[in-house]
């Protein structure tokens, strides 16, 4: 665990690079999805609810971690999405996930991938889309509904909304846009 490589790709993702991520994700996806599922099943449907989101409109990697041998272990990806504007966030808002392969799971990893994320997302404005204003997060995994993991995210910029019909928590962070006054 000494030598952690992050990496922020947004909006640079090259062949080579798309092929590791397809590659990532036929070994990885399966297990990610029944995690999502399991995350899900656990949830007691008594919480405030977020409403519904519209389709996405674009999925791209942001960020990815490699372990010693050089192979994806842990990627964060964004999810352009409309939004219903009852929500008051605008039209448009970025989504983030985050998955660490388990055997690379780690705090101090998941705190420099999601740092690098955030650090390269803030930056890069010209990478994103003008429209989207917040960047948002559903923390589903039992372990970030932690009182620690909540101090977490609100020392980053985030602010908790509610929960959604899913099991997770949704966090909400401004972005700053080219056209911000």
């Amino acid at each position: 665990m000494t030598d952690l490589r992050v990496e922020f790709v947004f909006g640079e993702v090259n062949d080579q690079l798309k092929s590791e991520l397809n590659a990532f994700w036929m070994q990885h996806g399966k297990r990610y999805q029944e995690e999502l599922k399991s995350f899900r099943a656990a949830f007691d449907n008594n919480q405030k609810h977020m409403g519904p989101l519209k389709k996405p409109i674009s999925r791209q990697p942001a960020a990815i971690s490699r372990d010693q041998s050089g192979a994806i272990d842990g990627i964060v990806f964004v999810v352009l999405l409309e939004m219903e504007t009852s929500l008051d966030l605008g039209s448009h808002a970025y989504f983030q996930r985050m998955y660490i392969t388990p055997a690379s799971r780690h705090p101090r990893l998941a705190n420099q991938l999601f740092k690098a994320f955030l650090n390269g997302f803030d930056r890069d404005i010209e990478k994103r889309d003008h429209r989207a204003k917040v960047l948002l997060a559903e923390n589903i995994n039992p372990g970030l509904q932690k009182a620690s993991m909540r101090r977490y995210f609100a020392r980053l910029d985030f602010q908790m909304m509610g929960g959604n019909q899913l099991g997770g928590e949704i966090w909400v962070r401004k972005l700053k846009t080219q056209f911000s006054f």
